[in-house]
Protein backbone atom coordinates (compact mmCIF):
# COMPACT_ATOMS: atom_id res chain seq x y z
CA UNK A 1 0.00 0.00 0.00
CA UNK A 2 3.21 2.38 1.04
CA UNK A 3 4.65 1.95 -2.31
CA UNK A 4 1.18 2.44 -4.58
CA UNK A 5 0.85 6.03 -2.19
CA UNK A 6 4.56 6.65 -3.12
CA UNK A 7 3.72 6.06 -6.92
CA UNK A 8 0.70 7.74 -6.99
CA UNK A 9 2.66 10.97 -5.22
CA UNK A 10 5.24 10.87 -7.94
CA UNK A 11 2.73 10.62 -10.80
CA UNK A 12 1.03 13.90 -9.17
CA UNK A 13 4.48 15.54 -9.00
CA UNK A 14 5.33 14.77 -12.45
CA UNK A 15 1.69 16.22 -13.55
CA UNK A 16 2.55 18.94 -11.86
CA UNK A 17 5.57 19.64 -13.64
CA UNK A 18 4.26 19.40 -16.96
CA UNK A 19 1.20 21.65 -16.46
CA UNK A 20 4.18 24.05 -14.82
CA UNK A 21 6.19 23.62 -18.38
CA UNK A 22 2.71 24.50 -20.84
CA UNK A 23 2.28 27.20 -18.86
CA UNK A 24 5.42 28.63 -18.98
CA UNK A 25 5.72 27.71 -22.79
CA UNK A 26 2.11 29.54 -23.55
CA UNK A 27 3.39 32.42 -21.97
CA UNK A 28 7.02 32.47 -23.68
CA UNK A 29 5.31 32.34 -26.86
CA UNK A 30 2.67 35.63 -25.98
CA UNK A 31 5.60 37.07 -25.56
CA UNK A 32 7.38 36.26 -28.97
CA UNK A 33 7.97 39.36 -31.72
CA UNK A 34 6.54 39.18 -34.98
CA UNK A 35 8.94 40.36 -37.95
CA UNK A 36 9.20 44.06 -37.73
CA UNK A 37 6.50 44.70 -34.92
CA UNK A 38 7.40 44.48 -30.77
CA UNK A 39 3.99 43.53 -28.47
CA UNK A 40 4.47 45.23 -25.13
CA UNK A 41 4.25 42.96 -21.75
CA UNK A 42 1.28 45.33 -21.43
CA UNK A 43 -1.76 44.48 -23.54
CA UNK A 44 -3.56 47.50 -22.98
CA UNK A 45 -0.13 49.45 -24.21
CA UNK A 46 -0.54 48.32 -27.88
CA UNK A 47 2.18 47.15 -30.14
CA UNK A 48 5.22 49.34 -32.02
CA UNK A 49 5.73 48.58 -35.65
CA UNK A 50 8.52 49.78 -37.56
CA UNK A 51 7.86 51.19 -40.99
CA UNK A 52 10.18 52.15 -44.16
CA UNK A 53 10.09 55.17 -45.84
CA UNK A 54 12.59 56.09 -48.49
CA UNK A 55 13.99 58.90 -49.60
CA UNK A 56 15.86 59.13 -53.03
CA UNK A 57 17.96 62.08 -53.26
CA UNK A 58 21.78 62.95 -54.74
CA UNK A 59 24.66 62.63 -52.45
CA UNK A 60 27.07 61.77 -55.06
CA UNK A 61 27.50 63.53 -58.61
CA UNK A 62 27.15 67.58 -59.30
CA UNK A 63 24.52 68.28 -56.83
CA UNK A 64 25.98 66.51 -53.06
CA UNK A 65 24.88 70.03 -51.41
CA UNK A 66 21.06 70.29 -52.27
CA UNK A 67 21.13 66.35 -52.09
CA UNK A 68 22.44 66.80 -48.71
CA UNK A 69 20.01 69.03 -47.38
CA UNK A 70 17.33 66.85 -48.37
CA UNK A 71 18.53 64.25 -46.62
CA UNK A 72 18.94 66.44 -43.34
CA UNK A 73 15.43 67.62 -43.67
CA UNK A 74 14.08 64.24 -43.74
CA UNK A 75 15.85 62.99 -40.42
CA UNK A 76 14.54 66.12 -38.83
CA UNK A 77 10.90 65.16 -40.32
CA UNK A 78 11.76 61.70 -38.52
CA UNK A 79 13.37 63.04 -35.31
CA UNK A 80 9.73 65.29 -34.93
CA UNK A 81 7.42 62.46 -37.24
CA UNK A 82 7.95 58.78 -36.00
CA UNK A 83 6.42 57.18 -33.10
CA UNK A 84 2.64 58.64 -34.41
CA UNK A 85 -0.19 56.14 -33.49
CA UNK A 86 -2.75 54.23 -35.36
CA UNK A 87 -5.24 52.52 -33.12
CA UNK A 88 -2.94 51.16 -30.80
CA UNK A 89 -0.43 50.38 -33.22
CA UNK A 90 2.59 52.99 -32.92
CA UNK A 91 4.83 53.58 -35.89
CA UNK A 92 8.21 53.88 -35.84
CA UNK A 93 9.89 55.12 -38.51
CA UNK A 94 13.08 54.19 -40.44
CA UNK A 95 14.61 56.27 -43.57
CA UNK A 96 15.83 54.23 -46.57
CA UNK A 97 18.54 56.60 -47.99
CA UNK A 98 19.77 55.84 -51.39
CA UNK A 99 21.91 58.26 -53.84
CA UNK A 100 20.71 58.34 -57.37
CA UNK A 101 23.97 60.75 -58.18
CA UNK A 102 21.38 62.44 -59.98
CA UNK A 103 21.55 60.21 -63.14
CA UNK A 104 18.69 58.92 -64.68
CA UNK A 105 19.83 55.22 -64.74
CA UNK A 106 21.15 55.14 -61.36
CA UNK A 107 17.73 56.74 -60.59
CA UNK A 108 15.58 53.44 -62.45
CA UNK A 109 17.90 51.21 -59.96
CA UNK A 110 17.42 52.92 -56.80
CA UNK A 111 13.22 52.77 -57.33
CA UNK A 112 13.56 48.98 -58.05
CA UNK A 113 15.53 49.16 -54.89
CA UNK A 114 13.17 50.92 -52.78
CA UNK A 115 10.56 48.53 -54.07
CA UNK A 116 12.11 45.62 -52.77
CA UNK A 117 12.93 47.36 -49.47
CA UNK A 118 9.47 47.58 -49.05
CA UNK A 119 9.14 51.00 -48.67
CA UNK A 120 5.62 52.90 -47.75
CA UNK A 121 6.39 56.08 -49.36
CA UNK A 122 9.90 57.61 -51.05
CA UNK A 123 10.53 61.35 -50.48
CA UNK A 124 12.32 62.36 -53.58
CA UNK A 125 14.19 62.71 -56.03
CA UNK A 126 15.78 65.32 -56.07
CA UNK A 127 16.31 66.13 -59.91
CA UNK A 128 13.54 66.30 -62.62
CA UNK A 129 15.62 64.39 -64.80
CA UNK A 130 16.09 61.39 -62.23
CA UNK A 131 12.70 61.56 -60.93
CA UNK A 132 11.21 60.87 -64.75
CA UNK A 133 13.40 57.58 -64.21
CA UNK A 134 12.01 56.62 -61.14
CA UNK A 135 8.63 57.54 -61.66
CA UNK A 136 7.20 54.45 -63.66
CA UNK A 137 8.54 51.91 -61.32
CA UNK A 138 7.16 53.25 -58.28
CA UNK A 139 3.93 54.08 -60.02
CA UNK A 140 3.79 50.42 -61.43
CA UNK A 141 4.14 49.13 -57.58
CA UNK A 142 1.97 51.69 -56.34
CA UNK A 143 4.11 53.33 -53.91
CA UNK A 144 3.31 57.37 -53.11
CA UNK A 145 6.55 59.69 -53.84
CA UNK A 146 6.58 63.14 -53.06
CA UNK A 147 9.55 65.46 -53.97
CA UNK A 148 10.64 68.14 -52.22
CA UNK A 149 12.59 69.83 -55.18
CA UNK A 150 11.43 68.55 -58.26
CA UNK A 151 10.30 71.82 -60.13
CA UNK A 152 10.23 70.80 -63.71
CA UNK A 153 6.73 70.88 -65.57
CA UNK A 154 7.86 67.08 -67.36
CA UNK A 155 7.53 65.56 -64.05
CA UNK A 156 3.59 65.91 -63.94
CA UNK A 157 2.86 65.57 -67.47
CA UNK A 158 2.90 61.66 -66.87
CA UNK A 159 -0.12 61.96 -64.81
CA UNK A 160 0.86 59.43 -62.28
CA UNK A 161 -1.47 59.72 -59.84
CA UNK A 162 1.52 58.31 -56.92
CA UNK A 163 3.84 61.77 -57.84
CA UNK A 164 3.33 64.72 -55.73
CA UNK A 165 5.60 67.64 -54.55
CA UNK A 166 6.02 70.01 -52.23
CA UNK A 167 7.90 72.87 -54.17
CA UNK A 168 6.52 74.78 -57.17
CA UNK A 169 5.87 74.23 -60.87
CA UNK A 170 8.24 75.87 -63.27
CA UNK A 171 5.56 76.98 -65.30
CA UNK A 172 5.54 80.07 -62.07
CA UNK A 173 8.86 80.34 -61.69
CA UNK A 174 9.63 80.59 -65.23
CA UNK A 175 7.06 83.51 -65.82
CA UNK A 176 9.00 85.08 -62.55
CA UNK A 177 12.12 85.34 -64.10
CA UNK A 178 10.54 86.71 -67.55
CA UNK A 179 9.63 89.40 -65.55
CA UNK A 180 11.84 90.05 -63.77
CA UNK A 181 13.76 90.15 -66.70
CA UNK A 182 11.91 92.82 -67.87
CA UNK A 183 11.99 95.07 -64.76
CA UNK A 184 15.40 95.32 -65.45
CA UNK A 185 15.26 96.44 -69.17
CA UNK A 186 16.38 93.73 -70.78
CA UNK A 187 15.83 94.11 -74.69
CA UNK A 188 18.33 90.55 -75.84
CA UNK A 189 18.08 87.81 -73.58
CA UNK A 190 20.12 85.00 -73.73
CA UNK A 191 18.69 81.69 -72.60
CA UNK A 192 21.19 78.47 -71.97
CA UNK A 193 19.99 74.99 -70.46
CA UNK A 194 21.96 71.71 -69.68
CA UNK A 195 20.04 69.55 -71.74
CA UNK A 196 18.37 68.43 -68.50
CA UNK A 197 15.14 67.91 -68.22
CA UNK A 198 14.47 70.43 -65.31
CA UNK A 199 16.81 73.48 -67.00
CA UNK A 200 15.09 72.69 -70.39
CA UNK A 201 11.48 72.90 -69.21
CA UNK A 202 12.54 75.86 -67.02
CA UNK A 203 14.19 77.95 -70.14
CA UNK A 204 11.57 76.84 -72.53
CA UNK A 205 9.13 78.49 -70.26
CA UNK A 206 10.95 81.67 -69.54
CA UNK A 207 11.89 81.68 -73.03
CA UNK A 208 7.46 81.70 -74.59
CA UNK A 209 7.37 84.37 -71.94
CA UNK A 210 9.89 86.46 -73.15
CA UNK A 211 9.07 86.69 -76.60
CA UNK A 212 5.22 86.97 -75.88
CA UNK A 213 6.87 90.57 -74.16
CA UNK A 214 8.18 91.29 -77.50
CA UNK A 215 12.00 90.36 -76.13
CA UNK A 216 14.75 89.14 -78.61
CA UNK A 217 16.08 86.09 -77.56
CA UNK A 218 18.91 83.63 -78.25
CA UNK A 219 18.84 79.72 -76.82
CA UNK A 220 22.11 78.09 -76.07
CA UNK A 221 22.96 75.00 -74.23
CA UNK A 222 25.73 72.66 -72.75
CA UNK A 223 26.16 69.37 -70.98
CA UNK A 224 26.47 68.79 -67.70
CA UNK A 225 30.14 68.26 -66.25
CA UNK A 226 30.94 70.66 -69.53
CA UNK A 227 34.25 72.31 -68.77
CA UNK A 228 34.66 74.68 -71.48
CA UNK A 229 31.49 76.99 -72.68
CA UNK A 230 34.07 79.21 -74.74
CA UNK A 231 32.02 78.49 -77.89
CA UNK A 232 28.45 79.63 -75.89
CA UNK A 233 30.30 82.70 -74.16
CA UNK A 234 31.63 84.03 -78.04
CA UNK A 235 27.91 83.64 -79.38
CA UNK A 236 26.63 85.60 -76.40
CA UNK A 237 28.86 88.17 -76.79
CA UNK A 238 28.13 88.61 -80.29
CA UNK A 239 24.16 88.52 -79.89
CA UNK A 240 25.11 91.35 -77.53
CA UNK A 241 23.29 90.31 -74.96
CA UNK A 242 22.21 92.87 -72.12
CA UNK A 243 20.93 89.50 -69.91
CA UNK A 244 21.66 85.96 -69.54
CA UNK A 245 19.62 83.49 -68.15
CA UNK A 246 20.85 79.95 -66.62
CA UNK A 247 18.42 77.40 -66.30
CA UNK A 248 20.73 74.50 -65.11
CA UNK A 249 22.60 73.78 -61.58
CA UNK A 250 25.32 75.90 -60.27
CA UNK A 251 28.25 73.98 -61.37
CA UNK A 252 27.98 74.81 -65.35
CA UNK A 253 26.09 78.42 -64.48
CA UNK A 254 29.59 79.35 -62.08
CA UNK A 255 31.54 78.23 -64.59
CA UNK A 256 29.67 80.07 -67.94
CA UNK A 257 29.67 83.25 -65.24
CA UNK A 258 33.61 82.97 -65.10
CA UNK A 259 34.30 82.62 -68.81
CA UNK A 260 31.80 85.47 -69.38
CA UNK A 261 33.89 87.38 -67.03
CA UNK A 262 37.08 86.90 -68.51
CA UNK A 263 35.51 87.27 -72.19
CA UNK A 264 35.03 91.05 -71.00
CA UNK A 265 31.13 90.64 -69.82
CA UNK A 266 30.80 91.68 -66.44
CA UNK A 267 28.46 94.16 -67.01
CA UNK A 268 25.97 91.80 -68.72
CA UNK A 269 23.22 90.72 -65.87
CA UNK A 270 23.73 86.93 -64.72
CA UNK A 271 20.59 85.40 -63.85
CA UNK A 272 18.97 81.85 -62.96
CA UNK A 273 16.43 79.58 -61.33
CA UNK A 274 16.59 78.12 -58.33
CA UNK A 275 19.49 75.50 -59.67
CA UNK A 276 22.10 77.42 -59.32
CA UNK A 277 21.30 79.05 -55.67
CA UNK A 278 24.24 77.29 -53.91
CA UNK A 279 26.60 78.70 -51.74
CA UNK A 280 29.17 76.66 -53.93
CA UNK A 281 28.04 79.10 -56.71
CA UNK A 282 30.64 81.66 -55.94
CA UNK A 283 33.54 79.73 -55.65
CA UNK A 284 32.13 78.30 -59.08
CA UNK A 285 32.12 81.57 -60.65
CA UNK A 286 35.71 82.74 -59.64
CA UNK A 287 35.16 84.52 -56.33
CA UNK A 288 33.13 86.77 -54.85
CA UNK A 289 33.81 89.72 -57.36
CA UNK A 290 32.61 87.65 -60.22
CA UNK A 291 29.59 86.59 -58.73
CA UNK A 292 28.49 89.61 -56.73
CA UNK A 293 24.93 90.92 -58.36
CA UNK A 294 24.07 87.45 -60.08
CA UNK A 295 20.71 87.33 -59.89
CA UNK A 296 18.30 83.97 -58.66
CA UNK A 297 14.73 82.82 -58.33
CA UNK A 298 13.76 79.97 -56.26
CA UNK A 299 10.79 77.73 -56.38
CA UNK A 300 8.79 78.40 -53.15
CA UNK A 301 7.68 81.64 -50.98
CA UNK A 302 10.62 83.40 -49.48
CA UNK A 303 11.40 82.26 -46.05
CA UNK A 304 10.37 85.57 -43.89
CA UNK A 305 6.79 83.82 -45.53
CA UNK A 306 6.98 80.58 -44.05
CA UNK A 307 4.98 80.23 -40.60
CA UNK A 308 7.82 77.17 -39.41
CA UNK A 309 10.87 78.61 -41.34
CA UNK A 310 12.36 80.02 -37.98
CA UNK A 311 12.24 77.50 -35.57
CA UNK A 312 13.17 75.11 -38.71
CA UNK A 313 16.38 76.31 -39.25
CA UNK A 314 17.08 76.72 -35.73
CA UNK A 315 17.13 72.61 -35.63
CA UNK A 316 18.88 72.55 -38.78
CA UNK A 317 21.71 74.70 -37.36
CA UNK A 318 21.72 72.35 -34.42
CA UNK A 319 22.25 69.87 -36.19
CA UNK A 320 24.50 70.32 -38.74
CA UNK A 321 25.90 73.50 -37.66
CA UNK A 322 25.02 74.91 -41.10
CA UNK A 323 22.45 77.43 -42.25
CA UNK A 324 19.30 75.61 -44.28
CA UNK A 325 20.20 74.49 -47.13
CA UNK A 326 18.43 74.62 -50.38
CA UNK A 327 14.96 73.16 -50.17
CA UNK A 328 15.73 71.38 -47.33
CA UNK A 329 12.27 72.59 -45.59
CA UNK A 330 10.26 71.42 -48.61
CA UNK A 331 11.45 67.94 -47.99
CA UNK A 332 10.79 68.03 -44.25
CA UNK A 333 7.60 69.06 -45.26
CA UNK A 334 6.91 66.14 -47.86
CA UNK A 335 7.97 63.83 -45.34
CA UNK A 336 5.46 65.24 -42.59
CA UNK A 337 2.49 65.35 -45.36
CA UNK A 338 3.41 61.46 -46.09
CA UNK A 339 2.73 60.52 -42.39
CA UNK A 340 -0.26 62.78 -42.26
CA UNK A 341 -1.60 60.93 -44.97
CA UNK A 342 -0.87 57.66 -43.63
CA UNK A 343 -2.50 58.44 -40.63
CA UNK A 344 -5.68 60.02 -42.43
CA UNK A 345 -5.58 56.47 -44.56
CA UNK A 346 -5.25 54.71 -41.15
CA UNK A 347 -3.62 52.03 -42.83
CA UNK A 348 -0.05 51.89 -44.13
CA UNK A 349 -1.80 50.32 -47.20
CA UNK A 350 0.17 52.17 -50.08
CA UNK A 351 -3.20 52.29 -52.12
CA UNK A 352 -5.09 54.19 -48.93
CA UNK A 353 -2.12 56.17 -48.53
CA UNK A 354 -2.21 57.46 -52.51
CA UNK A 355 -6.51 58.27 -51.77
CA UNK A 356 -5.61 60.22 -48.74
CA UNK A 357 -3.09 62.16 -50.34
CA UNK A 358 -5.51 63.30 -52.84
CA UNK A 359 -7.52 65.41 -50.28
CA UNK A 360 -4.61 65.60 -47.91
CA UNK A 361 -4.94 69.56 -46.32
CA UNK A 362 -1.42 70.04 -44.21
CA UNK A 363 0.06 72.53 -42.42
CA UNK A 364 4.08 72.59 -42.20
CA UNK A 365 6.86 74.66 -42.34
CA UNK A 366 6.46 76.27 -45.69
CA UNK A 367 2.58 77.19 -44.91
CA UNK A 368 -1.11 75.44 -45.18
CA UNK A 369 -0.94 73.10 -48.81
CA UNK A 370 -3.12 70.75 -50.56
CA UNK A 371 -1.79 68.50 -53.58
CA UNK A 372 -3.45 68.66 -56.71
CA UNK A 373 -5.98 65.56 -57.41
CA UNK A 374 -6.59 66.28 -60.94
CA UNK A 375 -4.61 68.84 -63.57
CA UNK A 376 -6.49 71.52 -64.43
CA UNK A 377 -5.10 74.80 -66.64
CA UNK A 378 -1.69 75.83 -65.43
CA UNK A 379 -2.26 73.43 -62.34
CA UNK A 380 -1.39 69.34 -63.22
CA UNK A 381 -2.15 66.45 -60.88
CA UNK A 382 0.33 66.26 -58.08
CA UNK A 383 1.10 69.93 -57.54
CA UNK A 384 1.54 71.90 -54.50
CA UNK A 385 -1.79 74.27 -54.02
CA UNK A 386 -1.36 76.94 -51.98
CA UNK A 387 -3.18 80.38 -51.84
CA UNK A 388 -0.71 83.40 -53.14
CA UNK A 389 1.17 81.58 -55.69
CA UNK A 390 1.84 83.78 -58.86
CA UNK A 391 5.03 84.69 -60.68
CA UNK A 392 4.79 88.01 -58.26
CA UNK A 393 5.77 86.02 -54.95
CA UNK A 394 8.52 84.04 -56.42
CA UNK A 395 11.27 84.97 -54.23
CA UNK A 396 14.46 86.79 -55.52
CA UNK A 397 17.85 86.23 -54.27
CA UNK A 398 20.80 88.12 -55.26
CA UNK A 399 24.87 87.69 -54.72
CA UNK A 400 26.03 90.59 -52.01
CA UNK A 401 29.63 89.98 -50.44
CA UNK A 402 29.64 86.72 -51.55
CA UNK A 403 26.40 85.02 -50.06
CA UNK A 404 22.98 84.64 -51.63
CA UNK A 405 20.76 87.37 -49.84
CA UNK A 406 16.88 87.59 -50.56
CA UNK A 407 16.07 90.44 -52.39
CA UNK A 408 13.53 93.43 -50.72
Amino acid sequence: MAREMRLSARKALAIMLLVALVVASMSLAGCKKDEGTTVSDDETAGKTETIKIGVETALTGPLPDYGYAAQVGCELAVEDFSGFTIGDTTYEIELVVLDDKAEPTEAAIVAQTMVDEGVVGVIGGLTTGATLAAMPIYAENRIPQISGSVTGPKANETDFDTFYRTCWNDGVQGEALSVWAQELGAKKVVLMDDNGAYAVGLADVTENSLKAAGVETLRQNCQSGDKDLSAQVANIKEFGADVVIFTGYHPEAGLLRKQMVEAGMSDVQFMGGDGIKSAEFVAEAGGNANAEGCYATFGGFPEAQQPGYTAFAAKYLEKTGDEVGPYAQNNYDALGALVAAIKKAGSTDTEKIIEALQTLEYEGVTGTFTFASATSGAVTRGDIVVTGLTPANVPRYVVKDGAWIAVE
